[in-house]
This record gives structure tokens, sequence and C-alpha cells, in this order.
């Protein structure tokens, strides 16, 4: 395990302190919390935006394809 220092405004101790208390957590524990879920949200973006293309991708196959069968089918 890794030992770092983080600084913090007054205000924002303060207000940390304040939910960990509420919470009954340590502000160490808080804080590698919040830094493990940022990660895992910060890692879920290249898949994403992975999966936005690629149904993007798929609308225009779509939209291709009902054009073509518009003008296959009178009407």
């Amino acid at each position: 395990m890794h030992t770092t220092t983080v600084r913090f405004s007054g205000e924002t101790w303060a207000q940390l302190k304040e939910v960990c208390e509420r919470d009954g957590i340590a502000t160490a524990q808080y804080i590698r919390e919040a830094t493990i879920a940022r990660l895992a949200q910060s890692s879920q973006l290249p898949q994403v935006d992975r999966q936005d293309r690629e149904l993007e991708e798929l609308r225009g196959r779509v939209e291709r394809i009902e054009r073509a069968l518009q003008r296959r089918i009178p009407r």
C-alpha cells in the first residue's frame, strides 16, 4: 500500500469530516473509496465511447436498409 499526503482547504476538510462522522467512516477510507469510484468511472469511458460509435454505425445501417426497402415497396 502506498502512503501519500493530500491537502484540503479548511472548508473542504470540515465538510469531509462532517460527512465521514455522519456516515461513521474514517476520512482516509472515504478518500480511498472516492478514488476507486472515480477510477472505475474513468476506465469505463473508452468502452462507452466504443459502444456509442458501434451504435451510431448500426443506426446508419438501419437507415440505409429502410431507404432501400422504401424504394422497393410501392405504396
